[in-house]
């Protein structure tokens, strides 16, 4: 039955992305769950959905602790609804997301979580808020509640075009993306205590920042990073911001403030909402590359957890005219979701695993094309099946897509990555792998991509599974 309910899941959120020129909601959430089942007594939202002019969407919701004392939660997967208007302003709202996740003790299982909701709202024009009831059930926990539950949805109003091709297209002045941005940090606690007593030792962790602007001296950020070496093996966060830019050629200085969630590795972030605040300085390097230096702090809103985060990032902001081949308006995306099945042997988990289970895991990715058939690409992975609830991957890398014919095409990816937590021997996080694919071009919109790889820890003794992957393709292109 989860098997069904997955792949059901995956066809049905296809339509909004067969648009011609397909819309992009951002939405945060709060659940406050009524049964007082485990050391989580609140779930935060993020999502963002394709939506077609019918008000069907669908796309990928990462869901987390928020309040009680179990920071370190997190469970990610495809969320599919529909907004139907009830006057000009007043609107319901429908919805069920299918995804797998656990960490911080609170899921011994499988994972799988299920959430359907419906909320009543205002359309507010920039923004829609809305207050509804959903219920909230994690398999491997003792968690299946009702909860009440707030959303925050704005539109994007990124220059979208369906496919790769944006003939016939004109910018028209909309929010923009700037980059895709590798990200190499460190944590450098401050009198913090792990969950068990303990001291907190330096963390060392990369991960990635998507930026968007509207206007030369802001942008709002989405960035994610997760531990691969030191202390805090599982440990993850995700942080919303807004960035302050002051141009002094050739310099660009820059302060950014930031909210979200974070946890696992035994760092104590209280119920898992985390507030960072960083400043530094940006330049333009060579070939239009951008250098980033910032230094900061981060800490947990009522955990024992504050750091020092020295933060080095490297990116190639689209429309620069670097690699923009004949389109130098125009950057080349796709994203990807499925399923993958890693292949494990016994050494898979850690010492006293007590299951030999194999994972099954929903993954997306987002590749951003740098050349004509060269692309940067990030993964994220979370396991839904297979008595691994809480373990999770996340993958950065580049990869190349070869076209065999007008429908064919053969791609293949090396990457680098950080993984934990459910027992999983990941010998610190750092993980290194690859992954070949082939997609069949179902329309100029999307296509059905199968694939295999291997990733293993790059520290020896550890995890080494091969991949398996089936599942959908939605290429797009934005304006620039």
């Amino acid at each position: 039955m989860k098997h069904y309910l997955t792949a059901l899941a995956l066809v049905m959120m296809t339509a909004p992305a067969l648009a011609d020129r397909p819309q992009l909601e951002f939405r945060l959430g709060l659940d406050y769950l009524q049964l007082e089942q485990s050391a989580i007594t609140g779930l935060n939202g993020m999502s963002v959905f394709y939506k077609s002019e019918q008000g069907y969407y669908g796309g990928a919701s990462i869901y987390s602790a928020a309040l009680g004392a179990g920071g370190g939660l997190f469970v990610g997967g495809w969320e599919l609804g529909k907004t139907m208007p009830i006057t000009d302003s007043l609107f319901w709202d429908a919805s069920i997301f299918i995804g797998g996740g656990g960490g911080a003790s609170q899921v011994s299982g499988d994972g799988l979580m299920l959430r359907p909701q419906i909320h009543a709202g205002y359309d507010l024009g920039e923004y829609r808020i809305g207050a509804g009831a959903s219920w909230v059930s994690v398999t491997g926990s003792d968690i299946s509640t009702p909860s009440f539950a707030l959303t925050l949805t704005r539109p994007l109003d990124l220059e979208l075009v369906g496919g790769h091709s944006a003939s016939g297209h004109a910018l028209s002045g909309a929010t923009k993306v700037i980059a895709l941005t590798p990200i190499v940090r460190s944590y450098i606690p401050i009198d913090s205590q792990k969950r068990g007593g303990s001291d907190l030792e330096t963390m060392y962790l990369i991960g990635a920042e998507i930026p968007f602007a509207t206007d030369d001296r802001s942008e709002v950020f989405i960035q994610a990073s997760g531990v691969v070496a030191g202390d805090a093996e599982g440990y993850a966060d995700w942080i919303l911001g807004k960035r302050y830019l002051w141009d002094v050629s050739p310099f660009e200085f820059f302060v950014d403030f930031g909210a979200g969630i974070g946890g696992g590795g035994a760092v104590d972030t209280g119920g898992g909402l985390i507030v960072s605040a960083n400043a530094g300085v940006r330049v333009d390097a060579i070939n239009n590359l951008e250098l980033e230096l910032g230094v900061g702090a981060l800490s947990s809103f009522n955990g024992d957890f504050l750091a020092f985060t020295p933060t080095v990032k490297a990116s190639m902001p689209f429309g620069s005219g670097a690699g923009r081949g004949t389109a130098p308006d125009m950057v080349r995306w796709q994203v990807s979701t499925g399923l993958t099945q890693l292949g494990i042997s016994d050494d898979f988990r850690k010492p006293g695993g007590a299951s030999n289970d194999v994972p099954t895991m929903i993954n997306v990715d987002i590749d951003v094309f740098l050349l004509e058939n060269l692309y940067m690409t990030g993964h994220a992975y979370t396991a839904i099946i297979g008595d691994a609830g809480g373990f999770q991957i996340g993958m950065f890398g580049i990869g190349y897509q070869h076209p065999i014919s007008e429908r064919l095409l053969l791609s293949g990816e090396v990457l680098l990555g950080a993984a934990g937590g459910a027992g999983v021997d990941t010998r610190g996080g750092l993980l290194g792998g690859y992954k070949l694919e082939l997609d069949y071009r179902l329309g100029e919109t999307v296509s059905l991509t199968l694939g295999a790889g291997h990733i293993e820890t790059l520290q020896a003794g550890g995890m080494h599974p091969e991949t398996l992957n089936v599942g959908l393709k939605f290429p797009f292109a934005t304006l620039h």
